[in-house]
This record gives structure tokens, C-alpha cells and sequence, in this order.
């Protein structure tokens, strides 16, 4: 009952029009940022490490920014899935997805992306090929989660939780089916789980191989989503190939490109990325790092 309450309640939001989308997700961040404050500290936390030669005030100002990214990324989810796919497909302006489908079209192909802008419009791949798209996610419970899994399934990819993704991708190759296999990898570890360090951001960062590891089984090509924000919900997402065979690629050399692109990006445009997340809260030990 209190999904289909909700779903009553989010559809109207999801189809409102970009202006009145900008004028609500400003509301969202003033009040996530100047009455909740919600996870302020974190994200201060994160900016001084990153930027210590930014003044207070250029690191409140992306900070500032951040939470209207994070406001705008959670409209997002409601557009992707109420939306009408005329609208959904020009909120995203695809460089070279056509192209990448029809050069790799008999390969597996890996889609890495980061905690950056919005990268909830990754599933539309499925619209670009004859690959089968598998997006890996973390499962969460409740009414929320439900909506957004439609949203991101909603053009034919195929939802896979992170740790059963690996057995997707192994079972539709014992079926012949090819794969585009979609990541957001730049979560932090959990405790005991980090094993691989790399400088990131100018921070000692752990970081999964996992992505790395999948893609050199499977052999296949290794893409980065370099996402722009053109204007408030308008994307250009661009293809960016990390290599045509992970399999043939030194170990970590994936993760290493991988993360080197992000950063990039960061650097570009910080205010996109989510600062909110905890991701330098496991301090590097000799036993662990590598």
C-alpha cells in the first residue's frame, strides 16, 4: 500500500517541467544543506583534505553546490521513471554511444562510472546495441528503492546485485548473450576488504579490483562514463575506452586509469562529485596497504 501512496505522491515530480525541477531541487538543498545539515562536517571534512589551498570560503561554496547536485540527483531518479521517454531521452545528450555499441559489437563490455553528476541515465545503453545490460547495484529495502530499480530497468537493463553480478555475467556467456556490464566504482571498502591503495585526490584511498577482476575474466573492453552537466538536468555522457582488453592490462592498471579519469573530472568540476560520502574513513596500515 505505501508503495503505490508514494508512487501517487513522486509521479507528479517526475514529470514536472526543468524549471520548476531547478526551483524545487533548490529548495531541497537549502534545506539538506543550511537546516539539516545533513552530513555538513563530512563534507567539509572531505573539501579541506582535497583542497587544502582553497580559502573557507571557495570550500563553502562548493559544498554549496554539492548538496544542489545531490538535490538534483534525486529528482533525477523520479524523472527516469515517470517521465516520458521522449523526455528522459533529451535530458541526455550521448556522444558516442552508437559508435562504441557497433566497434565492440561482438566483445563484453564494462561501463565504469564515479559518484559524479548523475549517472542515473547509464541504462539507456540498452537502447544503443544488442548487448544485454547488466547494471550492478547495491540492494536497499523499502518503496524507494523499488521505484528506483524501475526506473533504472526501465529500457531493458537487466538489475544485478553487487555480489551476484559475476554469476550474471557468467551465465549469459554460457548462453552466448553478450554483456554491457555498468559500475558506479568508487565506493569505499568495507573493513577487512582493503587491500589495494591507491593516491587519489592527493589521499591514500582503498579501492575495489573487483570491477578490474570481472573484466579480465570475462575479457572484456573497459569503458569510463564522462559525464558533463551541459545545464540543470541536461547531460552529455562521452565513451571514454580504458582499454580494449583488461585481460591483457597489468594488475590494477585498469583501476589505476579508471580512477586517474575520475579524478580528472573532479578536478574539472568538484561540486559534482559526492562529498557526502564517508570515503577516506579507513586509515592505510602497513598490513593492508598495497
Amino acid at each position: 500500500m505505501f508503495y503505490f501512496l508514494l508512487k501517487c505522491i513522486l509521479y507528479p515530480i517526475g514529470i514536472l517541467p526543468r524549471r520548476m525541477l531547478c526551483g524545487l531541487s533548490n529548495g531541497l538543498s537549502f534545506l539538506a544543506y543550511r537546516v539539516v545539515g545533513y552530513r555538513r562536517a563530512v563534507v567539509m571534512s572531505n573539501l579541506r583534505k582535497c583542497f587544502p589551498h582553497k580559502t573557507e570560503r571557495e570550500l563553502k561554496r562548493i559544498a554549496r553546490l554539492c548538496y544542489r547536485n545531490f538535490a538534483d540527483l534525486m529528482l533525477n531518479m523520479m524523472r527516469i521513471r515517470f517521465a516520458s521517454q521522449r523526455r528522459v531521452m533529451r535530458t541526455v545528450q550521448w556522444v558516442n554511444a552508437v559508435d562504441i555499441s557497433t566497434r565492440y559489437a561482438n566483445r563484453n563490455m564494462l561501463m565504469l562510472a564515479g559518484h559524479y553528476s548523475c549517472w542515473e541515465y547509464i541504462g539507456i545503453t540498452q537502447l544503443f546495441g544488442k548487448h544485454q545490460t547488466v547494471a550492478a547495484y547495491q540492494p536497499a529495502k523499502g518503496a524507494i528503492e523499488r521505484i528506483t530499480s524501475e526506473g533504472r530497468a526501465r529500457f531493458g537493463a537487466k538489475l544485478s546485485p553487487l555480489n551476484k553480478v559475476f554469476r550474471t555475467l557468467l551465465e549469459h556467456r554460457n548462453k552466448g548473450v553478450l554483456t554491457y556490464t555498468l559500475m558506479v566504482s568508487d565506493q569505499s571498502p568495507g573493513v577487512g576488504s582493503c587491500d589495494h591503495w591507491l593516491t587519489f585526490m592527493g589521499q591514500d584511498t582503498p579501492v575495489f579490483s573487483t570491477p578490474e577482476r570481472m573484466a579480465q575474466i570475462t575479457e572484456s573492453v573497459v569503458h569510463y562514463l564522462r559525464i558533463k552537466e551541459l545545464k540543470r538536468f541536461h547531460y552529455q555522457y562521452e565513451i571514454v575506452t580504458i582499454t580494449e582488453n583488461a585481460a591483457q592490462e597489468p594488475p590494477m592498471e585498469v583501476t589505476k586509469k579508471f580512477f586517474a579519469l575520475l579524478e580528472e573530472d573532479i578536478l574539472r568540476c568538484p561540486q559534482l562529485w559526492m562529498w557526502t560520502h564517508k570515503r577516506w574513513k579507513h586509515p592505510k596500515t602497513m598490513d593492508n596497504g598495497q
